[in-house]
């Protein structure tokens, strides 16, 4: 069993001290989900002398232990969130205060290691991708896949179901790799015993939680600050109003044809492995330039974080559904990896990408999650580098998209269509996600909403039971999207690099913090 630090002492820590026992508690603990960006309620912390064998224990008692520590970290910063503090000290403050409090209800009360199998299988593929220390990973797997049979309890079938698919996933690749010859261990014994304790679990109908828990989760986990009754008119008229936007575009470019029927006459570009890469990559060097001249981005942000690009590993396969960004901790930053799907998902009879790849580049790399990542890594605040706010992460990234447009990078014929195609998705995803999690829609009624915007059938089928295991989530595109918007008409209206660096020099905090600190960032970026 992995530690948790001692955190306790009789006085008052101050914040930075409280920050760094906290964050050191949860690195030992639970070392992968903490260095892995793919999960969002966890901050990105690096540990110091990692010990690449150990991985996360989700026992019942480190958890417990676990939250009796963070539950004594947020009263002591209960005590400094006063007026005492200048205002970046009660930012910082409330900021970890809502982070640890997250973290512990996410282990306690939400509690996907009870009840979701392809959590632990996501965490053991996030381990195994981390290329320092692969025998040491796979030396420790087997013991982290035992604590995790232990952990299950109570598992709706649709999980079941959905962690059944993952394992074949994982127990087909590690026998490729054993066919090629790599050093793989105990790994497939262990998939199998993990694959038997499965069978074994108290299966139950439902997947939803309790109404209390997901109104806390979606208001103050994800950082909405919003019920999912006031949320779900928004997402209504970010779908509505996004879908007259394609219809106006279709009939311009394509009259008398249907927006989704126009929708196939986008140019598409034939790319498979390394021409694929190297489309991305040309697209991110002209992107690049573009943020640079446009003043997006601040003064030596990315000097030490290079950007990768590579075709989803095989060990990451199962838990990749598209396109995506994953940055690599550290201070000073260390970059990260953008990794691209070799399918396509639309005109499947091809592989390559329509011309929204490029809104893709501009989303998960620059001005996106990249630029953002790299920005927070180099932050003169350490407390702030490990945070990650899911709504902020997201929200960010489609403004993104939006400022590109906005600063004319986006100008082309089928542009405006495809700004509006991705926000009419993240719409529709979101209601699914609020419908189903509140039980007001059927699994049935999510996927017709999936192929109202263009989702083909297979697709629809395949994703919307998987919105389940990440409750939440879905909501941030558009709330993050449209809190981000707003900030931009009051702050940056008439100069938006100025804007972008400001907010980039705050990490990520949230909208709402940033609405009280920008105007003095503001004038400090002036000078």
């Amino acid at each position: 069993m992995n530690q948790p630090v001692d955190y306790h002492n009789d006085q008052m820590l101050p914040l930075e001290a409280i920050a760094e026992r906290a964050y050191a508690t949860i690195a030992s603990t639970f070392p992968v989900c903490a260095f892995s960006d793919e999960f969002y309620f966890f901050p990105q912390v690096v540990q110091e002398d990692k010990n690449w064998q150990a991985w996360d224990d989700f026992s019942t008692q480190t958890v417990a232990a676990t939250a009796d520590l963070l539950r004594e970290a947020e009263r002591d910063l209960s005590k400094l969130v006063t007026e005492e503090l200048p205002v970046d000290g009660q930012v910082d403050a409330g900021l970890l205060l809502q982070l640890l409090r997250t973290l512990r209800e996410q282990l306690i009360e939400v509690g996907p290691h009870r009840s979701q199998p392809s959590f632990h299988l996501t965490v053991l593929a996030a381990g195994l991708a981390e290329p320092l220390a692969w025998s040491a990973r796979v030396a420790g797997a087997p013991a982290f896949l035992r604590r995790a049979a232990d952990c299950l309890d109570e598992v709706p079938g649709v999980f079941l179901a959905l962690g059944s698919e993952m394992l074949h996933d994982m127990q087909r690749w590690i026998g490729s790799l054993q066919a090629s010859g790599f050093d793989t261990g105990e790994m497939s014994s262990a998939l199998l015993v993990f694959r038997d304790a499965m069978q074994k679990v108290n299966v139950i109908e439902s997947p939803l939680l309790p109404e209390q828990v997901l109104e806390r989760l979606v208001s103050e986990h994800i950082g909405s600050g919003m019920s999912t009754d006031s949320i779900e008119p928004l997402l209504q008229e970010e779908l509505i109003v996004m879908e007259d936007v394609m219809a106006q575009e279709a009939a311009r470019l394509a009259p008398g044809r249907t927006w989704i029927e126009a929708e196939q006459l986008i140019p598409f570009v034939e790319a498979t492995g390394n021409d694929l890469l190297a489309l991305y990559r040309r697209e991110l060097e002209v992107i690049e330039t573009h943020c640079r001249q446009q003043g997006l981005v601040p003064v030596g942000a990315t000097a030490a974080a290079p950007l990768a690009i590579a075709l989803v590993p095989d060990c990451l396969a199962a838990i990749r559904a598209s396109d995506a960004y994953a940055a690599t901790p550290g201070f000073p930053p260390r970059g990260g990896v953008f990794f691209v799907m070799e399918q396509a998902r639309v005109r499947p009879a091809k592989q390559g990408r329509s011309l929204e790849y490029r809104m893709t580049a501009a989303h998960e790399a620059w001005p996106g999650h990249h630029l953002l990542d790299a920005c927070r890594w180099q932050l003169d605040r350490p407390l702030r580098r490990p945070v990650e706010l899911p709504l902020f992460y997201e929200g960010w990234a489609c403004l993104a998209e939006e400022m590109m447009a906005r600063t004319g990078y986006f100008d082309g014929p089928w542009d405006r269509f495809l700004l509006a195609k991705r926000r009419a998705e993240r719409a529709a995803r979101g209601l699914i996600d609020c419908g189903l999690q509140s039980g007001r829609m059927t699994v049935v009624q999510a996927q017709e909403l999936l192929l109202r915007v263009g989702y083909s059938s297979e697709v629809a089928g395949s994703v919307v039971p998987k919105y389940l295991l990440r409750p939440g989530y879905q909501v941030c595109y558009t709330l993050g999207l449209q809190q981000g918007l707003a900030l931009l008409d009051r702050f940056g209206a008439h100069d938006l690099g100025l804007f972008a660096r400001t907010l980039l020099s705050q990490g990520e905090i949230g909208f709402a913090r940033l609405e009280k600190v920008f105007p003095a960032a503001l004038q400090r970026s002036q000078v």
